[in-house]
């Protein structure tokens, strides 16, 4: 952005401001044409204020045009006398009024030599009243056709301080319009300005209470009472009773806005360094000591007690505020951009603009109002934009960091769910692989060894055809026995049993043996793997197999039964028993039965007597279900045999 946009706000508000003020000052002026012409002369101090004497007949009235600085009049008594005469005809003006817009003093007014008005304390130590206009309703009683007689006099504060501007007889209506305006610049904009600058103080004291110490709110809260001290003096300056208290404070004042608004507006850019508070800290304590030994040495006039700050004041003042407008105008070339930044300026620059405005009309006339207080709400105004401007760049600043973290977190997801298809697939080809390697173990530990066996017999010719078939149907049934394992894609193992059950019974009824099939449909069995159910079926098969086999028994039962902990199988005859010396683990395939409840991390119990029939027994806890994703050597089974 050019940084010719980047003033026009400025540009904006000092055209409004001053546009505004203008035609105030337009409106605050009557119609009629002004008296002019005034006699003036010093004075004393008279005996009574109730009727108008001449103060000092030995001194002569001198003539003046208005408007007229007091000093003309007198530059070493506190007290001058004024003076002007009109004419008044009752049906011209049948309520006649006065209008004095300005008169930079306390004054006692008279009519005819008759007091009608007063404001302010005369006597030592006076009251002092700033840009107040008067309007006073003129006692008929008292007035004489033709010509008649204003007089006042006058108590001003200090040497060479004080004015009279030109004065309007009329009707009270009309002048009482022009008073209105009039009483808008020079009471109720300074009214308002110290309201508002007062609650912005508040507020920023109360943020400097809960803990926030940017360094431009600690300056502002040391900056907002020198404005609001200011801008109180205008309305009512003498709230300090005492003159030389009074005066010493308003300069003090002085010294503060000049050491504290550099340090604000510089803080506002950047951080305040040690060396910057140093030294606004020393101007003000300089500034302090300056008007301290103008109150109180011995030996100076009054001239000069007044004089020696203000002359400090005035020519630090010539580089401190260029100093300031400097800073601002780096702070608006570095955040040109921001809309907030430049209305921030804008406003800034109000005592500026304000200051510029005094003093123009302070050497053309004496000033009837002044925009001293609107300098102060601008101060207080740039303090509220600022702030806001910089909570709005706080949250834009977390939206970015919400932003990108939100897209940190997006990509770290993405390359999480990559990772982990990565490792799912990684997890699928390794189980796949694994799979792959049981299957051709259990096929070559079972189907394989048993082919392998059958070739051997094949070629052997004193093996006959009966012994041949019988090692073909048990390699198919083994193979059937690891594709059922394989085909229950949830694990359900009583599924799987049905599929052996429907194996077995035409072989048991070839043995001629009676099948009690005790499992019942509903029992669910769900969750192992296919290695786990191999197994399972491998140990049922054989100790079927061996009842057929070795048992000679006319019975044979199968049941499954379910508890809290555990599965329990078992496979029961009513055969000839195992013999009397024990079941060899070598015997039966009980050793491979024994390896594979080992396996599973189940308890493989045998119970048998000769001539009482065998039991195989098969507790398999509830929780060797896990085995489908941990090794079964993580149980520890008790596998026991019993007779």
């Amino acid at each position: 952005m050019s940084v010719f946009r980047a003033l026009l706000p400025a540009v904006v508000l000092a055209v409004l401001l001053l546009a505004s003020v203008a035609v105030l000052d337009h409106k605050a002026r009557p119609e009629y044409g002004a008296i002019t012409e005034v006699a003036a002369k010093p004075a004393v101090w008279p005996d009574t204020l109730q009727h108008f004497r001449d103060p000092s007949p030995d001194q002569p009235w001198q003539p003046f045009t208005f408007p007229v600085r007091v000093c003309q009049v007198r530059c070493t008594t506190p007290y001058t006398a004024w003076r002007v005469q009109f004419d008044w005809q009752a049906e011209a003006l049948p309520d006649p009024a006065v209008f004095i817009p300005f008169a930079d003093a306390n004054i006692a007014l008279y009519l005819n030599g008759t007091l009608i008005a007063r404001e302010g304390e005369m006597q030592s130590p006076p009251s002092v009243y700033r840009y107040y206009p008067r309007l006073v309703r003129l006692p008929v009683g008292l007035l004489k056709t033709g010509r008649n007689e204003l007089s006042w006099l006058l108590t001003i504060e200090r040497r060479g301080i004080g004015g009279v501007k030109g004065l309007y007889v009329a009707n009270y209506d009309p002048l009482a319009k022009s008073y209105s305006y009039q009483e808008i610049l020079a009471r109720v904009v300074p009214q308002l300005s110290l309201w508002l600058q007062i609650v912005c103080f508040c507020f920023a004291l109360a943020m400097y209470a809960r803990g926030t110490r940017e360094s431009f709110l600690g300056w502002f809260v040391m900056l907002a009472p020198m404005w609001i001290f200011n801008t109180s003096w205008q309305l009512k300056p003498d709230w300090i009773a005492d003159p030389t208290l009074r005066l010493m404070a308003f300069q003090l004042t002085l010294f503060g806005l000049l050491a504290f608004s550099y340090v604000f507006v510089r803080s506002i850019l950047k951080p305040v360094g040690r060396r910057a508070v140093q030294w606004a800290l020393g101007y003000f304590l300089v500034g302090f000591l300056i008007v301290l030994i103008a109150a109180v040495w011995p030996g100076l006039d009054s001239y000069w007690r007044y004089s020696l700050p203000h002359f400090a004041i005035k020519y630090t003042a010539l580089v401190l505020l260029p100093l300031t407008v400097w800073q601002l105008g780096r702070f608006l070339l570095k955040e040109r951009d921001s809309v907030l930044a430049r209305w921030v300026f804008a406003t800034a620059m109000l005592p500026a603009i304000a200051g510029l405005h005094d003093a123009i009309r302070g050497s053309l006339e004496p000033m009837s109002y002044s925009l001293s207080a609107v300098a102060g709400l601008g101060i207080s105004i740039a303090f509220c934009l600022e702030l806001g401007r910089r909570v709005l760049n706080n949250h834009a600043r977390m939206a970015n960091y919400s932003q990108e973290l939100a897209d940190t977190v997006k990509a770290r997801e993405a390359e999480l769910a990559a990772n982990f298809e990565r490792v799912r697939a990684a997890d699928r080809e390794l189980a796949l692989s694994e799979e792959r390697h049981r299957i051709m173990q259990d096929m070559h530990d079972g189907v394989a060894g048993q082919f392998s066996a059958l070739v051997h017999l094949v070629n052997d010719p004193n093996t006959n055809r009966a012994e041949i078939i019988e090692h073909v149907r048990v390699g198919l049934a083994d193979m059937r026995l690891v594709l059922d394992s394989l085909a229950q894609v949830d694990g359900d193992l009583i599924e799987a049993v049905g599929a052996l059950r429907a194996r077995v019974t035409p072989m048991l009824r070839a043995a001629g043996m009676e099948l009690n099939w005790q499992i019942k449909p509903d029992l669910e069995i769900r969750g192992l793997s296919p290695e786990a159910m191999l197994h399972v079926l491998r140990i049922l098969q054989e100790a079927i197999h061996n009842s057929i086999k070795h048992a000679a028994a006319k019975h044979l039962s199968v049941t499954a039964i379910a508890n809290e902990n555990y599965y329990e199988f078992a496979v029961a005859d009513d055969g000839r028993g195992l013999p009397a010396a024990g079941a060899s683990p070598g015997r039966y395939g009980l050793s491979g039965m024994q390896q594979r409840a080992q396996k599973l991390g189940a308890a493989l119990q045998i119970e048998s007597a000769p001539g009482h029939g065998a039991k195989v027994r098969l507790q398999l806890p509830i929780s060797s279900r896990a085995a489908n994703d941990a090794p079964a050597e993580r149980w520890s089974p008790a596998i026991s045999a019993s007779r």
